[in-house]
């Protein structure tokens, strides 16, 4: 049997320096929101779970309340910036059913109902978003690759909200699009393929999204097909792509440290989400969202272990 006492050795150590970094960012200001508009840092509701316990969280309240009216399908989710991706919509929701998730036992029945009530128009809206995205017979172009990260966050989301509302249709619809992910994942590694005409950061920026929400599914779903996808596009990153150039987010965090031959990237990227986390910036709500996925991931997969 293989020996995992180092992987759990690193994966403790680098839990116990996530957890330090989200209980030391714990603000959060709506600079942006507008009527039609929210920001994808109410996600950090996410970071609140991982380190609470906490019974309720404002973060949420204007959620639902758009969750319940006619302006759902209008509200465009953005950074703090202002800017929009088409991955912070899925971000948003997967994150606040993380927190419903794990604040089960905690909320009070009066909030129980009305986070499942607001978010479940929001996972039907993902729904019909993810089947609107057409995934070629083929490779998925790196010039598509704002669809192809944005589709895997969707069936990501929409793999754990199978889960909470006993939904096998949604459950489904997550494994049939990491299906196609993998199916479509390159000799090299990469999700997408490239021409001479793309540009390298965005393509990595794309790589690097679209792996963090692959290995949080392989992870949760124990899928071993796409776990064995996730180390190849570790890979990847390592010999042939600059991740630090893509982004200063911590996007597939948990993924580089899942593989001994790319960990050394993990610690790369929290050094990075610390630094930049100091000062308030568009990056460090995002970076509190992923950041506590991998905190996540990480406990589910050392609870998992054998000690």
């Amino acid at each position: 049997m293989p020996d995992h006492g180092p992987l759990l050795t690193d994966f403790r150590r680098l839990a116990e320096q996530i957890r330090a970094r989200l209980q030391a960012d714990a603000k959060f200001e709506l600079t942006v929101e507008d009527a039609l508009s929210v920001q994808v840092e109410r996600g950090i509701v996410f970071r609140d779970a991982m380190i609470g316990p906490v019974t309720h969280s404002a973060y949420v309240d204007r959620l639902i309340r758009i969750g319940n009216s006619d302006r759902l399908e209008k509200t465009v989710v953005v950074d703090s910036s202002g800017h929009p991706r088409p991955v912070y919509r899925a971000l948003l929701v997967f994150a606040w059913l993380s927190a419903y998730q794990l604040f089960y036992e905690t909320l009070p029945r009066s909030d129980f109902g009305r986070w499942e009530e607001g978010l479940r128009p929001w996972c039907d809206l993902l729904e019909a978003e993810l089947t609107q995205i057409a995934w070629p017979a083929g490779p998925m172009p790196a010039g598509r690759g704002s669809s192809a990260s944005e589709a895997a966050w969707i069936a990501l989301a929409l793999r754990l909200a199978g889960k909470i509302y006993i939904r096998d249709a949604w459950t489904d619809l997550a494994a049939d699009t990491f299906g196609k992910i993998v199916r479509a994942q390159a000799d090299n590694g990469a999700f997408l393929t490239t021409t001479g005409s793309d540009n390298p950061e965005t393509h990595w920026y794309h790589e690097l999204v679209i792996l963090h929400a692959a290995a949080s599914y392989a992870v949760r779903a124990e899928d071993r097909t796409v776990g064995a996808a996730v180390a190849r596009n570790t890979l990847f990153h390592l010999n042939e792509a600059q991740p630090d150039h893509a982004t200063n987010q911590p996007w597939g965090i948990f993924a580089f440290a899942w593989n001994d031959k790319t960990r050394m990237l993990a610690d790369d990227l929290l050094h990075n989400a610390t630094v930049l986390g100091q000062t308030a910036s568009s990056a460090s709500g995002v970076s509190l969202i992923l950041l506590a996925d991998a905190l996540y991931c990480l406990n589910l997969f050392l609870e998992k272990s054998p000690r």
